[in-house]
């Protein structure tokens, strides 16, 4: 069983729908303040001020993924310390982390209970992570790319025995992530996210292709697939991804497969992860 680590980081944002948000809100202020200037044209001459509101240089995000065997809680922020904004070329600190608890399918052959056949059991393993990476962005036309290096912990405890070795108990291990947003034209837009541990042999791969059926609003498929030492998930499904200045809500849902290796290994049921499973993920993100 893999457990679904959230977001390393906040994905690359589309700028082009949060800048159609800023143009309306300029376009209300500039409105109001024309009306103003209009009211007291005969006393004072009025100065219009560009009082349109400005991006943050601080992200923060949240949120919980879950499958029938799985939970996760996670969080992690994205610090643009030499930047104007979060959208600004320039250094980038980034830190995650999460918590969450799965189910271990395994099976013994020539158990004491049942000699010659399989027992099969289950358990609780508690999982934790923690990212830190520093890294740069860069906006090139319609495609932003990010690149991270950093390190990360990643712990997986369980009273039982039946947790490969190389999983088992706390790792730490350089990271590399890459991220990268592609505007297609202003009505569509395609991400890529990759990292990599070498904490428990980590990776993942997430990819997602929306469509704006409103300048706020983003639907469309997504695929991720992820590893570790134990086991290897993919997953295809549907998000949708709502926006306003400084924030963003996405939710996704679909089917999800795990698969255990080696196949042979005493520590895999027969059938362990060989159904598809239906999963569920909510983010939240915030920039101030």
């Amino acid at each position: 069983m893999l457990l679904w680590r959230g977001p390393r980081c906040g994905c690359v944002r589309a700028r082009r729908g949060r800048d159609r948000i800023a143009r309306m809100v300029a376009s209300c202020l500039g409105i109001t303040a024309c009306l103003h200037s209009a009211a007291g044209a005969g006393d004072e001459i009025v100065e219009v001020v560009d009082d349109a509101p400005q991006y943050g240089w601080r992200e923060m995000w949240g949120g919980a993924d879950a499958t029938k065997d799985v939970w996760l809680l996670y969080t992690g922020v994205t610090l643009a310390p030499l930047s104007r904004d979060i959208y600004t070329n320039g250094l980038r600190l980034k830190m995650t982390s999460g918590y969450g608890q799965y189910l271990l399918h395994s099976g013994k052959k020539n158990c004491v209970e049942k000699a010659g056949e399989t027992c099969r059991s289950t358990s609780d393993v508690a999982f934790t992570y923690t990212d830190v990476l520093v890294g740069y962005h860069m906006q090139m036309g319609p495609l932003t790319a990010k690149a991270f290096a950093g390190g990360s912990m990643n712990s997986h405890d369980s009273v039982s025995s039946d947790l490969h070795k190389e999983l088992s108990g706390r790792a730490f291990g350089a990271t590399l992530a890459l991220e990268f947003w592609l505007n297609v034209g202003d009505d569509a837009w395609s991400s890529l996210d990759l990292s990599y541990t070498m904490a428990h042999d980590t990776g993942s791969l997430r990819a997602r292709t929306g469509w704006r059926v409103l300048p706020t609003l983003s639907i469309g498929p997504e695929l991720r697939f992820d590893t570790n030492a134990q086991a290897s998930s993919g997953r295809a499904g549907l998000f949708a991804r709502y926006e306003w200045f400084g924030g963003e809500i996405s939710t996704a849902a679909g089917f999800a497969q795990s698969i255990c290796y080696p196949r042979d290994s005493a520590l895999c049921a027969d059938d362990d992860g060989q159904q598809f499973e239906p999963y569920a993920t909510i983010n939240v993100l915030t920039q101030f």
